[in-house]
């Protein structure tokens, strides 16, 4: 971008502003606001500190793209001329300005050299005082007397027109608005700002205060300090899942262990990969903390089972005559040649789990890269941990098994889950056809419920601040639109909720900035703390008051743009359209994005008139803008009032000295002032003063304004949006928490009546044609897992008919998920999205420990009859199948039902997760086996069975 725009920048307009290219948004909040304020010194006083001391040292620190100050008026040095005095000379107002700069000047003209040494020459005549200024010398009368800037000019030393007023809880002050470039860390550059700013404070004066009114990084730090708290309880669920089921503290302290070392692990491959301990990774971790045991369940559970079905083989008289049921020891090297036995027979079940889990993740490459900039780092983060898991459970489980001294008896609890189960499949298995004509019949019922879910781009988070908008009528004066302003800060000051309040005033519009206190804090959310505002500035109909809650990820308003050339025709539609959007219930704040035009006079200048005169319209403009808004003539350079001393000495070589003794105070800065030349202010205030405006020809005729140009009055347009080289007007309005997708619809419906011009269109903009690209994406990407998985299930089982039974489950886990969606009033958002693919990967784990132990005891019991096979392989694997579900479960629950600043970032994908797995988990002990059945049934070799029995 830079490359390309030094291409035309000396094309552009001298006058203008110095245009900005940075990697941020506009329109973005700031990262940070930094108010300065003292009891001694007046905003104008601060602003010198600021502008010399610490607005260049906070521009310099990386990550740093735009550091705007606002408060206390600019210091500059004014030559204001006096009209008359200038006109009887004859001279034009450039004449003042070129005396000035030329007689500033700082210059290296050549070197002299010598037999031994060589000296430069340089010609010094920069200004040093003011004084220095009204001596310069304009022009030589015929008598030879000079003319002096200071004979018709006063030169001062003061202050621009204030322009901006900021205010901190009411308190004026002068405050710095510190924006990031879009790429840089929050939390990384507001560690760097607030460092600096404690260096900074060391060399300030004691009566000059430093307040950090608002700070991003805080929120994202209290989000992620929430997530922290999430993944401890999560664990401590799963922890107490597994004591229920197990209830040995040494099998659960090894179980445990997979969670502290797949998160080590975790962090390692982490910090390979670049990744930064952030709100995603971390809810990466925490969403999947549960997932980290279920492989190490699988061994321990696999080991159990051995040794109860060693007990009941060995003891079995014993256990007849006892009760309660005894402890039995198991001697260490039968110890050793189970658990390798059980992590052996269960290697390939859990392989193949943790695969389809990450293979969920890979169509995550192919979807807006928007959202796989998001998401990326928590699918990243899961992968880690579970493939960490996997190691943990076929290495390091097994070893400490084998090392403890285990004592164990039949439990009856566990005994009754498997009664209970093994009577109930027993039963569900006869009408097994029923049953798969039922889920089919669930599932289809599901999938119309689907479409009737409201669509979300990306959930939007509870943050602790918003802004207040005022806009008044173009042209507003800058003191009327303060007086509306303190009246509405003093208002939201005195809300309970309300922390901080920070202010910023422009001509005709201002914003305030408003820091809430936390959630748990307050009673009520920050969109009822609007609305107590709101009838509050009813009172003031002249001002269009609205509000924003700024988000790092999504946002909660609607946007319509509208297309075309012409700005009234532009405008009048946006009235139309922000009048119906107003209309829709639960819609607040429909406003025009679109500044009106600036009431402005037009000299029109008559060229041929001007011509004669040896003017141009150049020559005309530049004059008029010297004389009334002022130019730039010089800068000067140094430290008013403390000119050097410099004292000249020749030492013993005879050779000349320079030794100069400088007045300035150790540690204090050179500085530049602009020096502006301009009329002084009688002259320029009126229209009768633009009237009676002079020039000086080249010929040195005196011309006024009216003889080469005439008047007249117009709007000029504040701004012009462009998109995609066409014109373009917005209209917006708050959706009050409605679904994107819903609020979408119903804005089709408000405007499919709407009568357009020619060449005009409208079409919804924001983030709702993202979300319907990455919805159809998504939908691509989980058609892409499940074939994905099916290929894999399909390698590891070397079976076609297999990996359908397992892959029904994913249909099962659909059906849970979006009737939780539907039961929680959540929309369908990316998050949800992202939890409906995890799934895919997940809930296929139940029914792989589930056939992979049916072939097992096929190959190794040689059972024949298919019916008592499926109901003791599915005995089975009953418990670890219930304790990996429940452990998923209960790490989630907290993320998905705790109420926090940023919840809805990743609570529809938690929320999506249990659904899925409570259901799909209930029907997955009883729709694989009848499936298994079924395929069994419908197998050709025992059809061809069934016809030479009954040939026989």
């Amino acid at each position: 971008m830079r490359e390309k725009f030094n291409r035309v920048r000396n094309k552009l307009p001298k006058s203008i502003e110095k245009p900005i290219i940075a990697k941020y948004e506009y329109n973005d909040v700031p990262i940070m606001i930094v108010a300065i304020t003292s009891n001694t010194l007046t905003p104008e006083e601060i602003r010198k500190i600021v502008d010399r001391k610490i607005k260049y040292k906070l521009q310099r620190i990386e990550g740093v793209a735009r550091v705007e100050v606002a408060g206390g008026r600019e210091a500059k040095i004014f030559v204001d001329i006096n009209k008359f005095r200038l006109q009887s000379l004859s001279l034009p107002i450039q004449a003042v300005i070129n005396t000035i700069n030329k007689n500033n000047a700082n210059l290296l003209v050549g070197s002299i050299k010598r037999p031994h040494d060589k000296y430069l020459v340089r010609v010094i005549g920069e200004l040093k005082s003011l004084k220095d200024i009204e001596n310069l010398s304009l022009i030589t009368t015929k008598e030879g007397s000079a003319v002096r800037i200071g004979d018709i000019a006063k030169v001062k030393n003061s202050y621009l027109a204030a322009r901006v007023f900021a205010r901190v809880n009411s308190k004026p002050s002068v405050s710095l608005y510190i924006q990031k470039e879009s790429l840089a860390n929050t939390v990384k550059v507001a560690d760097r700002i607030k460092q600096e700013i404690k260096e900074i404070k060391k060399n300030l004066r004691k009566d000059i205060k430093i307040t950090i009114v608002s700070n991003q990084a805080d929120y994202i730090r209290k989000s992620i300090q929430n997530v922290k708290q999430s993944l401890y309880l999560g664990a401590g669920l799963a922890f107490l899942t597994l004591f229920l089921f197990l209830r040995s503290p040494l099998v659960i302290f090894t179980i445990g262990l997979s969670i502290p070392l797949s998160i080590l692990g975790t962090f390692f491959f982490m910090r390979i990969s670049n990744l930064s301990i952030n709100l995603m990774t971390l809810s990466g971790l925490a969403l999947g903390v549960g997932m980290l045991v279920d492989n190490s369940i699988v061994v321990i559970e696999n080991l159990y089972r051995k040794i109860e079905q060693l007990i009941k083989s060995h003891y079995s008289s014993q256990l007849q005559q006892d009760s309660p049921p005894p402890r039995f020891v198991i001697p260490p090297s039968l110890q050793k040649k189970l658990s390798a036995e059980s992590a052996k027979e269960v290697q390939l079940a859990i392989f193949a789990s943790t695969l389809t889990t990450l293979a969920v993740f890979i169509p995550l490459v192919f979807i807006d890269p928007g959202i796989r900039m998001l998401y990326s780092g928590m699918a990243l983060t899961i992968c880690f941990a579970i493939i960490t898991s996997l190691f943990c459970a076929l290495t390091l489980v097994p070893m400490i098994i084998s090392r403890l001294r285990i004592k164990t008896k039949l439990s009856q609890n566990k005994s009754r889950i498997q009664s209970v189960y093994t009577s109930a499949l027993t039963y569900i298995l006869h009408f097994r056809y029923l049953l798969a004509a039922i889920t089919l019949g669930g599932f289809i019922i599901t999938l119309h419920q689907w479409g009737k879910l409201p669509k979300e781009f990306i959930g939007v988070a509870e943050q602790n601040k918003f802004t207040t908008f005022i806009e008044m009528p173009p042209g507003t004066r800058l003191d009327i639109t303060n007086r509306i302003v303190k009246q509405v800060e003093r208002f939201i000051s005195r809300l309970p909720e309300v922390k901080n309040v920070q202010s910023k005033v422009e001509y005709s519009s201002a914003k305030i900035y408003v820091d809430l206190k936390p959630l748990k804090e307050r009673k009520i959310p920050t969109a009822k703390v609007i609305n107590k505002i709101r009838p509050f500035t009813k009172k003031f109909p002249d001002a269009f008051i609205y509000f924003e809650e700024p988000q790092e990820v999504g946002t909660k308003e609607i946007l319509v743009n509208i297309y075309g050339y012409s700005y009234d025709v532009l405008k009048s539609l946006a009235i139309e359209i922000g009048q119906r959007i107003q209309a829709i219930r639960r819609f607040t704040d429909a406003k025009i994005r679109m500044r009106e035009g600036r009431p402005e006079i037009r000299i029109n200048v008559d060229k041929a008139r001007a011509a004669l005169l040896g003017l141009t319209v150049e020559d005309i403009a530049e004059t008029l803008h010297a004389q009334f808004r002022g130019l730039v003539a010089t800068y000067y350079r140094g430290f008013p009032g403390k000119e050097p001393i410099i004292k000249l000495s020749r030492s013993s070589s005879k050779s000349l000295r320079i030794k100069a003794k400088s007045s300035y105070k150790k540690g204090e800065n050179a500085h530049e002032l602009e020096t502006i030349v301009r009329l002084e202010k009688d002259f320029r205030r009126t229209i009768d003063d633009l009237h009676k405006a002079v020039f000086v020809s080249p010929y040195g005729r005196t011309i006024y304004l009216p003889q080469i140009a005439s008047f007249s009055f117009d709007l000029t347009p504040s701004e012009i949006w462009r998109e995609n080289k066409q014109r373009m007007v917005q209209v917006s309005a708050n959706t009050g928490g409605m679904a994107l997708g819903t609020a979408a619809n119903k804005v089709k419906d408000a405007l499919k009546n709407l009568e357009m011009p020619k060449g005009y269109f409208w079409k919804i903009g924001g983030n709702y044609e993202k979300m319907l690209r990455n919805q159809k994406e998504l939908l691509f990407a989980v058609l892409l897992s499940i074939i994905i998985i099916y290929m894999i299930l399909a390698s590891l089982f070397e079976s076609f008919s297999q990996p359908l039974i397992i892959m029904a489950t994913v249909p099962l886990a659909a059906i849970g998920a979006v009737w939780a969606l539907r039961l929680t009033s959540k929309p369908v958002s990316m998050g949800a999205m992202i939890g409906i693919i995890m799934l895919g990967g997940i809930i296929v784990n139940n029914a792989i420990i589930l056939v992979d132990h049916i072939n097992f005891l096929k190959k190794t019991k040689g059972i024949k009859e298919i019916f008592k096979l499926a109901v003791r392989a599915s005995s089975d694997r009953v418990r670890p199948i219930i304790m990996t579900s429940l452990t998923t479960i209960a790490s989630m629950l907290f993320m998905a039902f705790r109420y926090s600043e940023s919840s809805n970032l990743w609570s529809p994908l938690a929320i999506t997760v249990i659904g899925g797995m409570t259901v799909g988990s209930i029907l997955t002990l009883f729709v694989v086996p009848s499936l298994y059945l079924i395929i069994n049934d419908l197998s050709p070799k025992k059809h061809l069975r069934v016809m030479r029995r009954m040939k026989h």
